[in-house]
């Protein structure tokens, strides 16, 4: 099966003077179709960035190296153009704060119906129409009312259903959630999930789900990847991964959930925080957070190693002999 997202080997820099900084570093992967893929990891890690780099807005001064494959089609090699046919049609993004995403100046009824009328020819009735129609699948109430209000007359969790509406009206093949639930009470979130799922199930929707909560990928992921300072340090299936945590940084972040099965009185914590770009250790680059590290950590920063079918972990840790 062709896979509706194939990113290999992408490294996206931001050019600042004469400086060039690689925010990531050879991240590799892909989401088939209908699946749900949980990027995790701590704030500053490169999550946000590789959702924005998938959907090209970065603004001018990045570079962006590798390759994105939509479909089978190479989205680097692209114009402006053709990109913005696909964007908010084929690909279509949840960002994760709904106040700096919708615009102020425009009711929620014209921001929804807006990509309508551009990618779906709809005249004007046609497409609110559909905006009231949309409005009520994600559980908004006096639809026909809503249409008319401007976004700072809604909560936050209305805010967050007005995104999901207006992600989902051209039935895009491709939907990347950036942190879609983390301003939300846990009623709202679990709503949320919830309509994510129904979207996912009934169109097929393939869902690129970038947050830093672990419980909404146990319910929402089919598979994880765990990043840590641009690059992917573990990937495996959802289960597999809360069961089998390889790599040190994974077994820190699942060590610092709570659980209703131990009586701990403290949460773990990993210790330190993300290497600043210009400051990234010279092996792997959590080796000096790591309790594990060994000489050779320090040194070299390791590969990402198939461990099984369907695990890969970046740890000094497990050898090539050993994964055999």
């Amino acid at each position: 099966m062709t896979a509706m997202l194939q990113i290999s080997d992408l490294r996206t820099s931001f050019l600042q003077a004469k400086e060039k900084l690689t925010v990531i570093e050879g991240v590799s992967l892909s989401v088939a179709p209908g699946e749900t893929v949980g990027v995790v990891g701590e704030s500053g890690c490169g999550k946000s960035v590789t959702s924005l780099s998938v959907m090209q807005l970065l603004g001018r001064n990045v570079q962006l190296e590798g390759s994105i494959r939509f479909q089978g089609k190479e989205l680097l090699s692209l114009t402006d153009k053709q990109m913005e046919a696909i964007r908010g049609n084929q690909i279509a993004m949840i960002f994760q704060e709904p106040m700096t995403s919708l615009n102020p100046l425009h009711t929620i009824g014209k921001q929804i119906s807006e990509p309508l009328r551009r990618h779906m020819g709809m005249n004007r009735q046609q497409a609110k129409e559909r905006t009231i129609q949309l409005l009520k699948e994600v559980g908004i109430p006096r639809a026909e009312d809503i249409i008319n209000d401007y976004p700072h007359q809604l909560s936050g969790g209305m805010r967050q259903r007005v995104m999901i509406a207006m992600a989902m009206a051209c039935t895009p093949k491709l939907l990347i959630a950036d942190e879609p639930t983390t301003a939300l009470d846990v009623t709202i979130q679990a709503q949320i999930l919830e309509l994510m799922k129904k979207v996912r199930d009934e169109h097929g929707t393939s869902i690129l789900l970038i947050t830093h909560d672990l419980g909404v990928v146990a319910e929402m992921c089919h598979r994880v990847i765990v990043m840590y300072a641009g690059q992917i340090v573990e990937e495996a299936d959802v289960k597999q991964l809360f069961d089998e945590p390889k790599h040190p940084y994974t077994r820190g972040l699942l060590g610092s959930m709570p659980s209703l099965n131990t009586n701990q009185e403290r949460l773990d914590a990993i210790p330190g925080a993300v290497p600043l770009l210009q400051e990234m250790p010279k092996g792997c680059r959590f080796a000096p957070r790591c309790s594990e590290a060994m000489e050779i950590c320090r040194e070299k920063n390791p590969e990402l190693l198939s461990i099984s079918n369907t695990q890969t972990c970046r740890c000094w840790l497990y050898r090539e002999e050993d994964a055999k």
